[in-house]
């Protein structure tokens, strides 16, 4: 289990992942737990469904690396990165990725990620892709003694031509290589792939995403999401925001 302490304005929240079930906490205005296992129902708390690929690290890595899909090419686009010279470094270069993250999702026109620097430091592990002393990606997981989860990604892709964005595809897949053997060594049980979309609309963006998730092999997965507000005041302010937050999309 890992818990993350935030406070905004005056209300204080946890946020508590990878936990079997939910349960009341004492002290917050607000809780929301994160990749439950299971589903239950617990008086005060809202539950929402989220799907995800989770690869068993029981297994040997050859058997990891097996079940990856052959008509994605991943081993051999695992190779060539590191044929092409690709270095994976792990709690490196947060503020590298930090901009790379920002300018990622500006490119995307999605919102900014609202995790600094310090938050990287002291919940995650980061692990970045190197090519000639330069950046060119990273991942952000977070973990307990069972489970990790990548929360982030972000690349330069967006920014380059079409042979570089293919190197930056393979330095992604290697970074979740290299994230897979950390895990293992540490004895962690699960890999989590950070959501897979089920949506009834067409998302292009998003189909290619589970495309890439699919390819690295996995089994998919429901989890769910649990969250209680313990103030009024907070649960008005929440969806306050929520509101403004819908409407900018809009825009």
């Amino acid at each position: 289990m890992l818990e993350i302490e935030k406070k905004k304005f005056i209300f204080k929240t946890k946020e508590i992942w990878f936990c079997e079930y939910p349960f009341d906490v004492k002290g917050y205005h607000g809780v929301i737990f994160r990749d439950c296992k299971n589903k239950t129902v617990l008086e005060g708390f809202a539950c929402e469904e989220f799907t995800t690929l989770v690869i068993d690290l029981t297994q040997d890595l050859n058997a990891i690396l097996n079940n990856m899909s052959k008509s994605s090419n991943c081993k051999y686009r695992i190779n060539k990165a590191v044929r092409d010279g690709v270095k994976i470094k792990r709690n490196e270069n947060y503020e590298e990725f930090y901009e790379i993250n920002n300018a990622f999702k500006e490119r995307k026109g999605a919102p900014l990620t609202l995790v600094d620097i310090n938050f990287m430091k002291k919940y995650g592990t980061l692990f970045t892709a190197d090519i000639n002393g330069k950046i060119i990606s990273g991942q952000l997981y977070l973990e307990d003694e069972n489970n990790i989860r990548l929360l982030i990604g972000a690349s330069k892709r967006l920014e380059v031509n079409k042979e570089e964005s293919s190197l930056i595809s393979n330095a992604n897949r290697l970074i979740i290589w290299e994230a897979i053997k950390y895990a293992k060594e540490k004895g962690i049980k699960e890999f989590d792939q950070g959501g897979y979309y089920t949506g009834k609309e067409k998302d292009e963006q998003k189909e290619r995403i589970n495309m890439f998730k699919k390819g690295l092999g996995g089994n998919l997965v429901t989890h769910y999401i649990y969250q209680r507000s313990y103030s009024k005041i907070y649960e008005v302010t929440k969806k306050a925001f929520q509101l403004i937050s819908i409407f900018k999309k809009k825009l």
